[in-house]
């Protein structure tokens, strides 16, 4: 997945009426779900570029906060 996939789809969420940005998904909490079906709380955010002047790569990591808060039923784990 891409940043801008990401962007595209939330943008569906964010828009308001006339065109206006801002609504309760523009405050939600993000979550990264772990293997064990456990959801933890992303704490922060990092870019991280290349350091070789050849390589123009740039990537997007998101840092959990190793709290295990809630537990998914089994039926949510499965990756679609």
């Amino acid at each position: 997945m891409f940043v801008k996939h990401l962007q595209e789809y939330l943008d569906k969420f964010t828009e308001g009426r006339n065109g206006m940005k801002g609504n309760a998904v523009s405050n939600a909490r993000i979550y990264i779900m772990t293997s064990k079906g456990y959801l933890e709380e992303i704490k922060r955010i990092e870019v991280h570029e290349s350091n070789n002047p050849n390589d123009t790569s740039i990537r997007v990591v998101l840092k959990p906060n190793k709290e295990e808060k809630l537990i998914l039923p089994p039926g949510y784990i499965k990756d679609y």
